[in-house]
């Protein structure tokens, strides 16, 4: 007993001093910035999670929530308990612990499942009403993670979970096709076809059925062999309607849960990358028929916001014309889907960075000639979120950026500025998401 004592004091040690990422950060700070909503349907996870739109997958249904971190591990999820706790949700689905497998200071299996019966324990305690569904950890070979310590650890949550009064649910057998690389690409995350097989499995518990069919055509942008290509899959699966907003970019629009932030369902997360940046632009032009005509459920969109450009501008030698003429093809290659007479385009200025310097070298210049470049179209708009972000000295506001990554008070920002242009759309009051910073803290165990 004296040993098991204190090699729990041990591993907690190691855990506490583990470090989270800026990039992590910021998207557990930007749920900070998000409606507290009643009787919501709640994902709280890692990359797993995080990546997929669990909301338009499931009807775009606004009561579904992704609390979903790119590299969470489960000393994480238990510091940020208090984002779900706050919430008072009707059910939590739980994914968590691959990650864990991946360092030395957490990758002690039984060590694992405690902290992941930890946080069901947590959530059960402080939102009683609140029905708890552990996932279990799904099969990978993906660096040091196994099969078999995925499945040991698996038979000790559940052993664990249950009687807490948290309901286990066990997709490692559904999931095998991760390690054929018929579901995955890299082992590890899932493209559509593995969610669809995953929704399927807990659709008895939300009660909500999916959009994924089986006869779906796997559409990835032409991207087959990373996370970028799996979250296109997803996006050439989900319908779109005339009345839709698509909001297109990379990673501070991934990060971003703007049906949320905007109160508004007819509003499409098309953002991807992971980390600071995104993708090239040429990407974004090859994505776009996967985007505006995968699967043949997709209706022209009412109106596209566009945010792209930061890896190109940032790389070295970045060449500003060069990116703004890629930046017209982009817009002439979404025309051949979303013409002018039925979709708005609106562009939006890319947010400053924290060095000043950068700013005005680099940023500023860019978006004035992302203006001009919305100038050349009268149903194409600009909108600049680059001003009110910045401080007196032309960098970065450090209360809205850090590590020239948007943090939730920033998203908060961007929000009220552009939801003039989003029919229908409505920001919260700075007011508001400090009232939802206090209580998600004061939810903290």
């Amino acid at each position: 007993m004296k040993r098991y004592f204190f090699s729990i004091i041990i591993t907690l040690a190691a855990v506490s001093a583990f470090a989270v990422t800026p990039f992590r950060l910021h998207r557990y700070d930007q749920f900070k910035a998000l409606p507290l909503q009643d009787s919501a349907i709640v994902f709280f996870g890692n990359s797993i999670t995080n990546m997929h739109e669990w909301w338009e997958a499931l009807g775009t249904n606004q009561k579904v929530l992704n609390r979903g971190n790119s590299g969470a591990t489960t000393p994480e999820l238990i510091d940020n308990v208090g984002t779900v706790i706050a919430l008072k949700p009707a059910k939590v689905f739980i994914g968590i612990g691959t990650n864990d497998l991946a360092y030395q200071e957490l990758n002690q299996p039984d060590s694992i499942a405690a902290r992941i019966s930890q946080i069901a324990r947590l959530i059960i305690a402080g939102s009683p009403s609140t029905e708890v569904y552990v996932q279990s950890i799904l099969p990978s070979s993906n660096g040091k993670r196994t099969p078999e310590a995925i499945a040991a650890i698996n038979a000790k949550v559940k052993q664990l979970v249950e009687p807490l009064g948290a309901t286990f649910i066990d997709l490692f057998d559904d999931m095998q096709g991760i390690l054929t690389k018929e579901i995955s690409y890299d082992n590890l995350h899932l493209n559509y076809k593995g969610y669809r097989i995953w929704l399927d499995k807990i659709a008895p518990y939300t009660g909500l059925k999916s959009v994924y069919t089986p006869d779906m055509i796997e559409s990835n942008g032409g991207i087959d062999n990373n996370s970028v290509g799996m979250r296109f899959t997803y996006f050439g699966a989900y319908p779109i309607k005339s009345d839709d907003i698509l909001v297109i970019g990379d990673e501070m629009i991934h990060g971003g849960e703007w049906h949320e932030l905007l109160a508004n369902p007819n509003v499409k997360n098309r953002g991807t990358g992971w980390g600071y940046g995104g993708i090239l632009i040429n990407t974004w032009i090859n994505a776009m028929e996967t985007i505006f005509t995968a699967n043949g459920n997709k209706e022209i969109p009412a109106e596209i916001l566009l945010y792209t450009g930061v890896a190109p501008l940032y790389s070295k030698n970045a060449d500003i014309p060069a990116i703004i003429d890629n930046y017209r093809q982009l817009i002439a290659k979404i025309r051949e889907y979303a013409p002018a007479d039925s979709t708005r385009i609106e562009i939006m200025s890319l947010i400053p960075r924290n060095e000043a310097e950068l700013n005005d070298s680099l940023t500023l210049p860019f978006n004035i000639q992302l203006a001009g470049l919305a100038s050349e179209d009268a149903n194409i708009g600009f909108i600049d979120i680059y001003t009110p972000l910045i401080d007196r000295d032309n960098a970065a506001n450090p209360e809205y950026i850090e590590k020239n990554l948007l943090m939730g008070r920033g998203y908060g920002v961007v929000a009220r500025t552009i939801a003039p242009k989003i029919p229908g759309s409505k920001a919260r009051c700075p007011k508001c998401i400090e009232d939802t910073y206090s209580k998600i803290k004061a939810a903290q165990p």
